[in-house]
C-alpha cells in the first residue's frame, strides 16, 4: 500500500450527523457483568446438563435386539474363461482307396 494512503487521515464525522441518527433510541447505561449469571440460573444450566446426558446414557444403554445370525449362502459358481475354447481337432482325412490297375483290362 502507498505511504501516502496509509498516512492519510480519517475524515471524522460531523457531531450532528451522529446525533441526528440515533435520536429515535433512548439510551442506556449497560448494567451487565460479563460472565454473571445468578444462582438460580446456573442451577437451571446445570439441571438441564444433568437431564440431556441422562438421556443420552439411557438411549446408549438401551438394548438394541440382537440380530439373528444366519448362515451366509454362497450362489452356486458358474466358471467363465476369458478365452474361447479351441476347436476340437479335425480327424485326419479318410486314406484314399488303393489304385485301380488297368493292366488286366488291355
Amino acid at each position: 500500500m502507498n505511504d501516502a494512503v496509509i498516512m492519510k487521515a480519517v475524515p471524522s464525522p460531523s457531531p450532528d450527523d451522529t446525533s441526528t441518527a440515533w435520536q429515535g433510541i433512548p439510551f442506556s447505561a449497560n448494567t451487565s457483568r460479563p460472565g454473571g449469571l445468578n444462582k438460580p440460573q446456573v442451577m437451571v444450566l446445570i439441571a438441564a446438563s444433568v437431564l440431556i446426558h441422562g438421556v443420552i446414557w439411557w438411549y446408549m444403554q438401551t438394548a438394541q435386539p440382537d440380530v439373528p445370525e444366519v448362515a451366509p449362502q454362497v450362489p452356486e459358481m458358474t466358471i467363465e474363461l476369458t478365452s474361447p475354447t479351441p476347436p476340437a481337432p479335425e480327424p485326419p482325412p479318410p486314406e484314399p482307396p488303393p489304385p485301380v490297375s488297368y493292366t488286366h483290362l488291355t
